[in-house]
């Protein structure tokens, strides 16, 4: 016989409706100095404040467990998180390798071009038209001293002059020229000379070596800088006149 039905045989409860199907119910007996209640789970009574005492610690111990869960399943996400960014770095540096091997051995395209299509392509970059532009007999293309002026303009060339010989008695003077052009992200750079005498002067010309010398100086380093040269073409004060017969 349980504890209960000791307790209900001998009177100390009412009857059997004080008893409940919860594990603490509500119906309680009283004794001499404590109030009793009866724990279904263990079939016994126990005093209020033990009652209270274990509710209190099954509170705490549920709240521990809850805690405990909340840290694991934080804990998990992180775990989870820190794969899914080490899985996407991974990815990330994979194709960023192979997107630069690919760059590193990627030939440029070659583009094969005739004389007459680079100087075709040469002109229209510069805006030259044809009076800027003619064909020596002699078979080589030269550009007026304008074309050569627009070309310097077009590409923001500067040039710098230095004076190597100048004999003004003899009308002879030599000038070093250093040009400078940007290109893109690059800057291009290109030295020449520019030479007049007596000897490679003709009719007026002959009076003003500095200045002969000069602009051959200018056209020898605009026409290198922008590409001209290397298709054989040479600036007007360049071209020093047959001698006539």
């Amino acid at each position: 016989m349980s504890i209960a039905d000791r307790i209900f045989e001998d009177g100390i409860m009412e009857d059997e409706n004080s008893r409940t199907d919860l594990n603490y119910g509500d119906r309680y007996y009283r004794g001499d100095d404590e109030q009793y209640c009866y724990n279904k789970t263990e079939d016994k009574f126990e005093t209020i404040n033990e009652k209270n005492e274990k509710m209190g610690r099954m509170k705490e111990q549920f709240m521990e467990m809850r805690m405990n869960e909340q840290d694991q399943t934080i804990n998990t996400m992180h775990e989870i998180a820190e794969g899914y960014n080490k899985s996407t770095n991974q990815l990330n540096n994979k194709m960023a390798k192979k997107t630069m091997q690919e760059k590193l051995t990627k030939q440029p395209e070659v583009v094969v071009e005739t004389r007459t299509e680079a100087l075709r392509r040469l002109y229209k970059e510069n805006g030259l038209t044809a009076e800027d532009v003619f064909k020596d007999p002699r078979g080589f293309v030269i550009i007026t001293r304008t074309g050569i002026d627009k070309i310097s303009a077009k590409n923001g060339i500067t040039i710098g002059y230095e004076v190597v010989t100048m004999d003004v008695d003899k009308g002879i003077c030599v000038l070093k020229a250093a040009g400078t052009m940007k290109v893109g992200n690059d800057v291009r750079n290109v030295m020449s000379f520019g030479e007049a005498s007596p000897a490679n002067l003709n009719g007026g010309g002959k009076k003003f070596p500095v200045s002969m010398a000069e602009k051959r100086a200018m056209s020898r380093v605009v026409l290198k800088l922008t590409g001209f040269y290397e298709q054989g073409v040479f600036g007007q004060d360049e071209i020093v006149d047959e001698p006539k017969q």
